[in-house]
């Protein structure tokens, strides 16, 4: 017993040394709490274990803590100005909840204990609709000679992320306003630096709107290709493009709707460098219609940092809805002519969302889609023919029994794009058979890579 009681006394002073070695005294640590506060119409009360991250601004500092049951998260972090947000899903009853919420400029300066409040926007959902947006290729590739960008190859890919087929009804397409995030004009989006539409009950539809001619059925855990601009097999002059040359593809074409410029030029997207006719093999009912709004013989979709989002009308079509003048929008702080034009459309409506950020230029970025719809940012480096691709839910697809032996690991796609934190290879492990579940959080940050190349070039 008297040995026994020594050597458990020497671990305890082991113990005790080895913890005072690794201790740096020389950081001082300060208190820090940051609150959660929900909707005042109380869908959704204040519940214990939401995660909130907090970031240095200026440093690399990473923190993170659970809330109490109140809605309280606590911290104690080094001087310095932080960020926190929070991003979690969350049941309660028969409701589904995805809750985002971001707040900048927090100072810790040990003068006070200081305390914070995240405005955290809900999305109340019962039946969730489950398309999401795969992936966008958008910021084109070098031509073979390397003297300039390529930039008429853009697509963005949608994915049925369940294990039921699914029926879209009245699906389009539209990005917000602000074509480049880095835009100083984006500035005048913010009032009190809240963007002018945070807390309405749409989202402007920036320039135009582009829709699906018919019911679009989506297979389970599969997608579907929609080409931007184009549709036609673009690597028999760039070899590092896209062959969109694809009967199941889907293209945006319309160059015969006439929009509201005021000039001839800005009348029509029918730009043939960004549309050349598509592919024979894709059928005219594959091609998505437009209503434009804004000027410009083309869709301006950022080749560096857009903000995208699909949305189902009810009630009405897309069609219709846009060309409602009630729903007329204008770039807050510019005058009432299609040069600024878009529509409203419902925020009930949105689907999916995702904003992209240059990053070459994050320093001078503005966020342009609200936080229930996107929470954060992903960053793309353009002219490389890189794409933003989502992360795979690692535990939820490795849940599902059917994928036994057929998921691919070891993801890795070179030194000059990101990685998918999950090591699962989407890609290769759908071409052996796998069914995939991507991260859905409606926060990109966390959702979304940049891959290496568009998973369409199939390499």
């Amino acid at each position: 017993m008297k040995i026994t009681k020594f050597l458990t006394a020497l671990l305890l002073v082991s113990a005790a040394l080895l913890s005072s070695c690794n201790k740096d005294e020389s950081i001082k640590l300060y208190d820090l709490t940051i609150r959660l506060s929900y909707p005042s119409e109380g869908t959704l009360s204040p519940y214990s274990g939401a995660t909130v991250e907090l970031r240095e601004t200026n440093g690399t500092g990473v923190y993170e803590s659970q809330t109490t049951a109140d809605g309280t998260a606590f911290f104690q972090v080094p001087a310095g100005v932080y960020e926190a947000t929070t991003s979690d899903t969350h049941v309660e009853g028969d409701y589904y909840y995805i809750c985002n919420g971001v707040i900048g400029g927090i100072i810790v300066d040990g003068k006070e204990i200081r305390t914070y409040s995240i405005e955290v926007k809900t999305a109340k959902i019962t039946n969730r609709n489950p398309i999401i947006i795969k992936e966008i290729y958008n910021g084109g590739v070098m031509l073979d000679d390397n003297s300039k960008n390529f930039q008429f190859d853009k697509c963005v890919i949608l994915y049925n992320n369940s294990s039921k087929d699914y029926t879209a009804q009245n699906l389009a397409i539209s990005m917000a306003p602000g074509y480049n995030a880095e835009a100083a004009s984006n500035s005048k989006l913010f009032v009190n630096g809240v963007l002018e539409y945070d807390n309405s009950d749409y989202l402007p539809g920036y320039n135009g709107i582009w829709y699906f001619q018919n019911d679009l059925v989506i297979p389970a855990f599969s997608q579907i290709v929609v080409n931007i601009c184009g549709a036609i097999d673009n690597t028999q002059t760039v070899t590092n493009s896209v062959n969109y040359a694809n009967a199941d593809y889907y293209c945006m074409y319309d160059p015969e709707y006439e929009g509201g410029g005021t000039q001839a030029s800005n009348k029509f997207y029918n730009n043939t460098s960004y549309y050349p006719a598509p592919a024979d093999v894709i059928p005219t009912s594959h091609y998505l219609k437009t209503v434009k709004l804004g000027q410009g013989n083309a869709w301006p979709f950022s080749v560096t940092s857009p903000a995208v989002f699909i949305y189902q009308t009810e009630g009405t079509t897309p069609k219709a809805a846009a060309e409602n003048a009630d729903n007329d929008w204008y770039h807050t702080g510019y005058a009432t002519t299609a040069i600024y034009k878009g529509t409203k459309v419902l925020r009930s409506w949105i689907v999916d969302g995702v904003e992209v950020w240059n990053s070459a230029k994050l320093d001078g970025s503005y966020k342009r889609l609200p936080a229930d719809i996107d929470a954060g940012h992903v960053n793309l480096t353009n002219q490389l023919g890189h794409a933003l691709y989502r992360n795979v839910d690692k535990a939820a697809t490795e849940a599902l029994p059917e994928n036994n032996g057929l998921l691919v690991y070891n993801y890795s796609l070179g030194v000059d794009a990101s990685t998918d934190p999950s090591g699962i290879d989407a890609e290769a492990s759908i071409k052996n058979g796998a069914h995939i579940i991507f991260v859905d959080t409606n926060n990109s940050t966390n959702d979304f890579h940049e891959r290496q190349k568009c998973s369409l070039r199939g390499e």
